[in-house]
């Protein structure tokens, strides 16, 4: 991931718009998906410019079809399983016919399944978030990118900051400015470093702020 230079002045106006917006009583994190590959990974596809929705709608809803349809009991952990699936199929399972670049998103998920798998990504212990390999067998699929990437790894556990439209409005308000996706990232995570937080929660405390507000 590229390296941005982070100026501490940018920094401290976004530290100051936390805690004048956010303050110390913050949306908690829901945690992921640890140890569930294939969940995460469904997760992180399903997300993009979509409602997270209730347990029975929306990506969660998504969730729990594919659970139930899997027959499988425990955690959800085999890319292999997820690679062979017929697109088609896991499109009926999640009831889900978004696209995103032009591409249904179940295809999207199977593609990066199997772009993974040959990488040697099998098992959640088996994602590595600054491996540049990894990153890249999921980024080089059309319409995947590095913020889902980043969102993929938070999902299994990784910290990290998922730069979404919400995550750099919120920032570029606080700095006076625009920003790129991983020039914010990167702010919250300086930001985090110095309010000794994960990033991880700083992420969801400032998104909860930033969606309910426009």
């Amino acid at each position: 991931m590229k390296t941005h230079d982070i100026r501490s002045a940018d920094v401290q106006l976004l530290v100051d718009e936390i805690h004048r917006r956010v303050g110390t009583d913050w949306a908690k994190w829901p945690g992921g998906w640890p140890g569930e590959v294939e969940v995460a990974l469904i997760d992180a596809v399903l997300s993009i410019r979509a409602r997270y929705g209730s347990p029975d709608t929306g990506v969660r809803g998504a969730i729990g079809r594919y659970r139930n349809h899997s027959g499988r009991s425990g955690h959800l952990d085999d890319l292999s399983a997820l690679a062979a699936t017929d697109p088609a199929e896991l499109a009926a399972t999640l009831h889900n016919r978004q696209k995103v670049s032009g591409t249904f998103k179940a295809d999207l998920i199977v593609l990066a399944a199997q772009g993974l798998l040959a990488s040697g990504v099998d098992h959640a212990e088996d994602v590595h978030g600054d491996s540049a390999d990894q990153r890249r067998a999921y980024t080089r699929i059309h319409g995947l990118g590095p913020v889902t990437w980043e969102y993929f790894t938070m999902l299994l556990g990784h910290p990290g900051v998922k730069a979404d439209t919400w995550i750099v409005r919120f920032v570029q308000q606080a700095i006076g400015r625009s920003a790129s996706a991983g020039e914010a990232a990167a702010l919250v995570k300086a930001a985090a470093a110095q309010l000794e937080k994960e990033s991880s929660h700083l992420d969801h405390a400032i998104w909860s702020v930033a969606r309910r507000s426009g």
